[in-house]
């Protein structure tokens, strides 16, 4: 038993590490263009983010609709990031004029980290972390460490519209702060109300960061006449920071 379970925490750790690593090469080399928001567009009511190239979870999905293989997916990101070519692309002259033609990685990294890039494209981009009994509990330095992650996200991605006092309203004789969005508070308060469960509240919270739409808000079209829809944060975010995000939101103001 203690045999086997030295090579289950050999085999998680490995993974781990392959997968800490591919994330890694995909942040230094690709994130930049096709993860990281540079904008948004509300052209026709519709919130869209902006990126440096086609987004990232969109090519994987073309790329594997088109090469049906997984060797034949890995082939092709190999071939592509050395010797990028119009004639290539997945996305036409359209796409090459809109973004330009990829640079060549060529030399960026050796042939195995390619492979290692290309098959964590294929399958962990985007996925939760695989959560097993046997996982080992994390301390509460680790707790203490992810908590802080947690709400650098918030006041990252959240905090300046729905917790930051932009001035006062006196109106009635009574003061009132005034945010740039409703108060978080409120949100999670009625939120928690509306979902009933921890588990509906977080998919809540990770759908519409990602896929902000009027059918879905809480407060309605009076709220978003007067604060605007919220701008989407797809690509901002990996899922597990997502997930993260939420599940600190549902704890925030417990105390």
């Amino acid at each position: 038993m203690k045999m086997k379970s030295i090579a289950l925490y050999t085999l998680l750790t490995t993974s781990t590490l392959l997968s800490q690593t591919a994330e890694a090469l995909f942040n230094k080399h690709c994130a930049g263009c096709h993860a990281t928001i540079l904008g948004v567009n509300e052209a026709g009511g519709k919130v869209t983010n902006i990126y440096g190239a086609p987004y990232a979870k969109d090519v994987i999905d073309k790329l594997k609709t088109e090469t049906k293989t997984k060797e034949a997916f890995v082939g092709f990101i190999k071939d592509y990031i050395n010797e990028p070519d119009k004639r290539k692309s997945l996305y036409g002259g359209k796409a090459i004029k809109k973004f330009g033609l990829m640079p060549s990685l060529k030399g960026a990294m050796t042939d195995s980290e390619s492979s290692v890039l290309a098959e964590y494209l294929y399958s962990e981009y985007g996925k939760k972390p695989q959560i097993t009994e046997e996982a080992v509990s994390p301390t509460k330095e680790e707790q203490s460490a992810q908590e802080k992650a947690n709400e650098a996200l918030f006041n990252k991605h959240c905090a300046g519209c729905h917790a930051t006092i932009l001035g006062v309203n006196e109106a009635g004789g009574k003061v009132t702060n005034i945010y740039g969005a409703p108060y978080a508070k409120d949100v999670i308060d009625k939120l928690k109300t509306e979902t009933k469960t921890k588990e509906a509240f977080v998919d809540f919270i990770k759908d519409y960061i990602n896929e902000p739409d009027k059918r879905k808000s809480l407060y309605g079209g009076k709220a978003i006449k007067k604060f605007g829809l919220m701008p989407s944060l797809k690509g901002a975010m990996t899922d597990s920071e997502s997930s993260g995000l939420a599940e600190y939101l549902y704890h925030k103001y417990d105390k």
